[in-house]
């Protein structure tokens, strides 16, 4: 299974391997066991967030699709979270589902959360109820899934509120933070030009940077640009490039990332392939920005 492959223009950065469909290869134990979760699902460097591991129980459908919604919901709430990747740093949330027996018709779905951090240590838990009909839940219907999302990030974020991880770095005050703009993103099929955009400021934002808009005179910009080639009948190759310039326009560098992927697979919304992106692309991104940073003002 093939990765992404990240390359460096003008500043050398170190390659990491990743796919957004990688996740699912990795063993995994079941949730709430004893044993300490594992450290991450995959190994990148230097972003705090949340991984949501495979979420077990029924309706499998149900199951199947909820870590997804909850990572868009935590998203939501400036909560990088993801049920594809993980960094070093990142909180393990582990879930399981169970369906009431239907009454009249009508059916209840429970999920049932418990986050580690990093270090395998529980943080804390919360469960999430749904009642709905029940043919919706057995056709894993987005709406009813949407909702339980929704539910359960409302839950789980006041837990990352107040846990930290221990390796994250101190916030810096307002003034001292480095003012970055991120720029939509150009060339990308679907709504890779926003959603991209989009998962880098969150990374960067989790990174301690100030993300502003280009019109709030940023220290630094970072652009993205896309180019999608056809390689073979079911495939395509898709290579971004993401600059990070001065506020004079001059570019202090680029981070180059490539993969090949199934034809269609980002027609339409990038969803989590988006933030796994952001996230292999953020080590790079932070070299180059303490590169060009200003100097501090005596």
């Amino acid at each position: 299974m093939s990765g992404w492959r990240k390359w460096s223009g003008r500043f050398t950065v170190l390659a990491i391997a990743i796919a957004a469909q990688l996740a699912a290869c990795q063993p995994l134990p079941h949730p709430f066991a004893d044993d300490r979760p594992p450290a991450a699902l995959l190994k990148v460097h230097d972003v705090a967030g949340v991984s949501i591991a495979p979420i077990e129980g029924a309706p499998a459908a149900v199951a199947e699709k909820l870590g997804a919604a909850v990572a868009k919901a935590l998203l939501k709430r400036d909560i990088p979270a993801s049920d594809k990747t993980a960094s070093l740093e990142s909180y393990q949330l582990y879930g399981r589902v169970a369906e009431s027996r239907p009454q009249h018709d009508r059916a209840t779905v429970s999920a049932y959360w418990r986050l580690y951090d990093a270090k395998g240590r529980t943080v804390g838990e919360h469960s999430a109820k749904l009642e709905a009909p029940a043919g919706e839940w057995a056709s894993a219907s987005a709406e009813p899934i949407a909702t339980l999302a929704g539910l359960s990030a409302e839950g789980l974020a006041p837990l990352l509120a107040e846990e930290a991880p221990a390796e994250a770095p101190k916030a810096a005050s307002e003034a001292a933070r480095i003012r970055v703009a991120v720029n939509p993103v150009s060339g990308a099929p679907g709504d890779g030009g926003k959603s991209l955009a989009a998962a880098v400021a969150a990374v960067l934002k989790r990174l301690d940077l100030a993300i502003v808009d280009k019109d709030q005179k940023p220290d630094l910009t970072v652009e993205g640009e896309v180019s999608v080639t056809p390689v073979k009948p079911d495939k395509q190759h898709v290579k971004i490039i993401w600059r990070v310039r001065r506020a004079n326009g001059a570019e202090i560098g680029n981070v180059g990332m490539e993969n090949d992927v199934p034809k269609g697979l980002i027609d339409g919304p990038w969803g989590d392939i988006a933030y796994s992106i952001a996230i292999a692309a953020g080590d790079g991104l932070m070299q180059l920005v303490a590169r060009g940073a200003p100097a501090p003002k005596s």
